[in-house]
């Protein structure tokens, strides 16, 4: 779908959408000529949260309406979730193109950028379909080719140009890593996702290197190295570096979390478990998509991603219940349980992060599924040693629309790894504080002196159902809040 800007007196399409809020008498936007007269179908909608409908103007245009709510409650996710609504009203008309008549700054207190990105993001996001593999259904509705945003005033058009600029960036970078995750496990094995990644490489801007098996094995990168020799497809390590055109103002690591496909090992997952074990490299899509997204900006400062790459298979090389790992900075594990793999390719990755003294450490993970049972799909757990850091991403998040919850790095749970014949052991006590021990064990590879934030999106990076911009399957959390993380940092 391409975005385009036009004036209010030069639209003349036939399909038309607003945004309204409950108990105002007109969506916002259409104040003036034909647009005062506007009839919705359904005597009962006035605007509340969520809801959507379809309504004539003078002009015979059919005009969308939907909902935002009270304006005491007004956020910018629900002008996205009806950004969203839109669209789908649009498909449900079968409108080629679609006009957006927005507000103008006065009638949303000054918040036109912001709104504008915010309802762009929504419809982009909600057009997104990962059609790759199936045969188009027949008569099957498609989302507008075009939706222009139109505005009453030059001055307002001008204004919001950047913001429809970066607004595509973000999410082009957002349907790269839906597509990543949503790709079929036997087309993303890890050396195939290392040349992908090779593809992000930029001369003189990006750089990427891809450490094999035997460089893993000169680095003792054991962890990546025990979880991968199961199965026919090597490991590999992936590092991405991003160098500013100026000085740079600090180091940013990104490490993400990429098991390509995970039946759990001689710990062998069941068969619902497995379904949808293609999404256990979420967290390395992600740090892809951050520089799919840096490929085209300017940021004053250096990001580095790590992005560990294995298959945990079962087989006669595979790892066994009570191995030893010495990983890379020096510590050994018990593997107690092979399904808890993800902490063990990222304990190396997270070590070797360090090295490069950042001022800020993040590690993106579907690691644990105690954290569904306890935040559900809607909310990713985080833990951090810097209170002042994690309480910039939640904030971040919450305007982004992806939502998290602080969990603690409670020190007395950390005796629940206490192993006889290891430093520690790779997981807890059963159905006790998973979510907590994952963030405990990969804090043990990350240097007292490092600002470190983990991230569980065990429930937050994939969806069984539609919702709201999100269509089923990945959603490509949580990277928006990653991008408007490292744009918070200086400026």
């Amino acid at each position: 779908m391409k975005v385009e800007l036009t004036l209010r007196k030069r639209w003349s399409g036939k399909f038309g959408a607003a945004l309204m809020f409950e108990g105002d008498k007109k969506p916002l936007g259409m104040e003036q000529g034909s647009f005062n007269r506007l009839v919705l179908a359904g005597a009962g909608f006035d605007g509340k949260y969520q809801e959507c409908t379809v309504g004539v103007d003078a002009d015979k245009r059919r005009v969308i309406v939907a909902g935002l709510g009270k304006r005491g409650d007004f956020e910018l996710e629900r002008v996205r979730m009806a950004g969203a609504g839109v669209i789908k009203k649009a498909l449900e008309l079968r409108a080629g193109e679609l006009g957006v008549f927005l507000p103008g700054g006065n009638e949303i207190k000054g918040r036109l950028v912001d709104f504008v990105r915010a309802v762009v993001e929504g419809m982009l996001l909600s057009c997104y379909r990962f059609t790759k593999y199936r045969q188009p259904k027949p008569d099957e509705a498609k989302p507008p080719e075009t939706v222009y945003l139109v505005f009453s005033t030059e001055e307002e058009s001008r204004l919001v140009l950047p913001i429809v600029d970066e607004t595509q960036r973000r999410v082009d970078a957002v349907y790269f890593v839906r597509n990543l995750v949503n790709e079929p496990a036997a087309n993303k094995a890890p050396m195939k996702m290392a040349e992908l990644a090779k593809g992000l490489a930029l001369p003189g801007r990006i750089d990427v290197r891809v450490m094999d098996r035997s460089t893993l094995q000169e680095m003792g990168m054991n962890g990546i190295l025990a979880v991968g020799q199961g199965s026919h497809n090597p490991p590999c390590l992936v590092e991405l570096v991003y160098t500013p055109k100026v000085k740079s103002k600090g180091t940013v690591v990104f490490v993400g979390k990429g098991v390509c496909f995970d039946s759990g090992g001689l710990s062998l997952k069941n068969a619902q478990q497995m379904e949808n074990m293609k999404d256990d490299m979420a967290g390395a899509a992600t740090v892809l998509g951050v520089f799919k997204y840096l490929q085209s900006v300017d940021l004053p400062y250096k990001v580095i991603g790590l992005t560990p790459l294995v298959e945990n298979m079962i087989g006669g090389g595979a790892q066994k219940i009570g191995d030893v790992i010495r990983h890379y900075n020096g510590k050994t594990v018990e593997v107690a349980n092979t399904d808890a793999e993800g902490r063990l390719i990222l304990a190396d990755a997270l070590a070797y992060g360090a090295k490069f003294k950042p001022v800020l450490m993040i590690n993106i993970a579907t690691l644990t599924g105690a954290c569904v049972v306890a935040l559900g799909n809607e909310c990713s757990g985080v833990m951090g040693r810097d209170k002042e850091s994690v309480a910039r991403l939640i904030d971040l998040g919450r305007v982004e629309g992806e939502y998290f919850w602080e969990l603690p790095l409670f020190e007395r749970y950390r005796a629940h790894m206490k192993s006889e014949v290891a430093d520690m052991k790779n997981i807890g006590k059963p159905m006790n504080a998973g979510t907590i021990i994952g963030g405990l064990f990969l804090s043990e590879f990350v240097p007292e002196g490092v600002n470190w934030i983990h991230i569980d999106i065990a429930g937050t990076a994939f969806t069984t159902e539609s919702r709201g911009y999100y269509p089923a399957g990945a959603t490509g959390v949580p990277l928006r809040t990653m991008i408007a993380l490292l744009h918070s940092r200086w400026g």
